[in-house]
C-alpha cells in the first residue's frame, strides 16, 4: 500500500547522496536497539519508507528529515488500514524515534519535527483476545509442570516463576542461562534487554523457591 504521492513528491523524499551512518537518523536509531528488536524494527522502517515513496526507497535511502506532518499523518492512516493496532502503533513509535534522531542531529527544523510527530496512537475498536491469568490459573499451570518428571517440566516451573515474579519480557526469559540465576539471593542477570542494556533484577521470595529445585535438577 502506497500513499499515492506524486513522482515529484517522492523524489523530494529520496536522499540525493550517501549519508554517513552517524548522520543518518534511521541508522542511528537502529544502532540503539537490542539484537532482538533490531530485525523487526528494521523491517518496519523499510516498509514505511516503501509506503511513503511508492516502493522507490527503503530505510537507508529515504530522507527522513524531509518528512512533514502531511506525510506522517497520511502514513498513519495507511498503517491503520493495513495492520492491526498493536503492529501499527509499534511502527509509528519507530517512525517517531527516527524523527527524534533527525532532530537531535539538527537535520529537521524543531517546529517541523514537533508537527510531524504529533500523531495519536491507533485505538482498538474490538475486544482484545488476550487476558491476564488469575493467580489460581498460574498455580494450576505450575502444578501441571510439576507433574512432569522430566527436565522440561522443571524448566517450565522455573520459567513461569520468573515470568510471574520478575515481570520479564518473553525475549529476555528465553535468553537466560543457569549462570544468570542466583537461587540463593533471587538475583537475575538480564543481558541485552530493552534498549540493549544489561540489568539486575530480583525475584520475590516465593519465586526463589520455585527456581531453586528445578535448577538443581537441570544442573544434575
Amino acid at each position: 500500500m502506497s500513499l499515492s504521492l506524486s513522482l515529484r513528491e517522492v523524489e523530494n523524499l529520496r536522499l540525493t547522496f550517501p549519508v554517513p551512518l552517524n548522520q543518518h537518523p534511521a541508522a542511528v536509531y537502529l544502532a540503539s536497539l537490542s539484537e532482538g528488536s533490531l530485525p523487526t524494527m528494521k523491517q518496519a522502517l523499510n516498509e514505511m519508507a516503501s509506503m511513503l515513496t511508492n516502493g522507490r526507497c527503503d530505510a537507508s535511502t529515504l530522507n527522513w528529515a524531509a518528512l512533514r506532518y502531511k506525510h506522517t499523518s497520511a502514513l498513519r492512516t495507511a498503517l491503520k488500514q493495513k495492520y492491526a493496532p498493536a503492529t501499527a502503533n509499534k511502527m509509528l513509535c519507530g517512525l517517531k524515534r527516527v524523527l527524534k534522531e533527525a532532530s537531535r542531529l539538527d537535520l529537521i527544523d524543531p517546529l517541523d519535527y514537533t508537527k510531524a510527530v504529533n500523531l495519536t496512537s491507533i485505538s482498538y475498536d474490538y475486544i482484545l483476545k488476550g487476558r491476564a491469568l488469575s493467580k489460581q490459573e498460574i498455580t494450576n499451570l505450575i502444578d501441571v509442570c510439576k507433574a512432569d518428571p522430566t527436565r522440561k517440566g522443571a524448566r517450565d516451573v522455573a520459567l513461569i516463576a520468573i515470568l510471574r515474579g520478575a515481570g520479564l519480557r518473553r525475549a529476555e526469559v528465553v535468553k537466560l542461562n543457569l549462570k544468570d540465576i542466583d537461587t540463593e539471593t533471587g538475583a537475575l542477570e538480564i543481558h541485552r534487554g530493552k534498549g540493549g542494556k544489561d540489568r539486575l533484577v530480583y525475584l520475590p521470595t516465593s519465586a526463589i523457591s520455585r527456581t531453586a529445585a528445578p535448577n538443581a535438577m537441570i544442573k544434575s
